[in-house]
């Protein structure tokens, strides 16, 4: 099969920055996806909160000087999200305090800082860890106290929904504290040991032969001295999640080398796996963007050494998860990504594509503000 011509790009990028005549549903979307693209600078992600697009606050990976503006920003929606999201520093809740109009909203504020603020010194700042019940909380400290707070803890639902508990995160740093409880035959107390984010070599290898797979997932997400092989043991069946986005397979200890064996293998997630292996070729990856179950295809479409003809057929799949790999790969073809980005469907997804020029990130947020805007 012959390739697909290809635009050259300056080409296919002038025939979006040339253009003014885009949907007001293009447009807005553009506003929602750039906020998420990794490779929008500073200057882009402020225009965008001018613009009044605060989502991107919810980023734990923005610069410093991101929220150091929203803070003190002149819309209250953006000030509204900043603290919702809870990212702020000491500092920031200060100045974000200072800037608020009238006396009521900044006594709700100083009392949800308060309490965000205690929060985060109780639970180490670690994510999948609840909020003490309030700011003047303390954990037990001797073992006895533990035992006796452990001993209190009610049997749950070993297929519910699961947050670490407040007191367990707050002792995350003591070894005996967490030798203690993760010994005990309360599975919420195991799977709050799990939850921190260092653990003594005994207790990893306690809690990655635990019974409970969530106990074990929770170790594959939150721990950073998680055994490799539980973490391959993990990914046989967890493909994955929004809150701890690329564990375990991101995770630094997890066995790259050798994963290629299970190319051919009948599990569809140690399949994925596979090109995350060093030997791993572009041949696999063009094979595997043929695989029967969507779990494969999605990783080879975020693959960036996928051919660009393979990667248009993505952006097509049957599957949504396939098709928005693709339209974020930064290898799809330039008249391909513009192409998407002036399609109402796949517009916002496709603004998270690294791939996109600044200059042209700028005229479609200078778009976006002309729809935004009341007329």
């Amino acid at each position: 099969m012959a390739d697909t011509p290809t635009e050259a790009p300056d080409v296919a990028w002038s025939m979006l920055t040339s253009t003014s005549d885009v949907s007001r549903k293009v447009a807005l979307s553009w506003l929602s996806g750039l906020g998420f693209n990794r490779a929008a600078p500073a200057d882009v992600l402020l225009a965008l909160l001018d613009a009044d697009e605060p989502g991107l606050l919810w980023r734990e990976d923005l610069p410093p000087e991101v929220l150091d503006a929203a803070v003190v920003h002149t819309a209250r929606r953006v000030r509204a999200t900043a603290a919702e999201t809870g990212h702020l520093s000491q500092d920031q809740w200060e100045r974000l305090i200072a800037t608020s109009q009238s006396s009521r909203e900044r006594e709700l504020l100083t009392e949800f800082a308060a309490e965000h603020l205690a929060t985060q010194r109780l639970s180490r700042g670690g994510r999948g860890i609840g909020r003490a019940p309030h700011p003047g909380a303390t954990p037990p400290t001797t073992p006895e106290q533990i035992a006796a707070a452990a001993a209190e803890v009610p049997d749950i639902d070993p297929d519910g929904q699961t947050t670490a508990l407040w007191w367990i995160g707050a002792l995350h740093h003591s070894a005996e504290a967490m030798r203690q409880l993760a010994a005990s035959p309360k599975l919420l107390v195991r799977r709050s040991v799990a939850r921190a984010a260092h653990l003594p070599e005994d207790v990893v290898a306690l809690l990655a032969r635990d019974e409970d797979r969530v106990v074990r997932l929770f170790l594959a997400e939150s721990c950073d001295d998680a055994p490799p092989q539980m973490l391959l043991e993990v990914a046989s069946w967890w493909d994955g999640s929004l809150s701890f986005p690329g564990r375990p397979r991101n995770h630094p200890n997890f066995p790259r080398d050798g994963v290629l064996r299970y190319a051919t293998d009948p599990n569809p997630c140690l399949r994925a796996l596979t090109l995350d292996d060093p030997a791993a070729t572009s041949a696999l990856v063009e094979e595997l963007s043929l695989d029967p179950d969507r779990l494969v295809r999605m990783a080879a479409g975020a693959d960036r050494r996928l051919s660009p003809d393979s990667l248009r057929r993505l952006t097509t799949d049957p599957d949504q998860a396939v098709r928005w790999r693709a339209w974020m790969n930064p290898s799809l073809p330039a008249d391909a990504l513009v192409r998407l980005l002036l399609d109402a469907h796949s517009a916002e997804y496709s603004a998270h594509n690294p791939l996109i020029p600044i200059p042209a990130m700028r005229h479609m947020i200078a778009l976006g503000q002309h729809h935004a805007a009341p007329h």
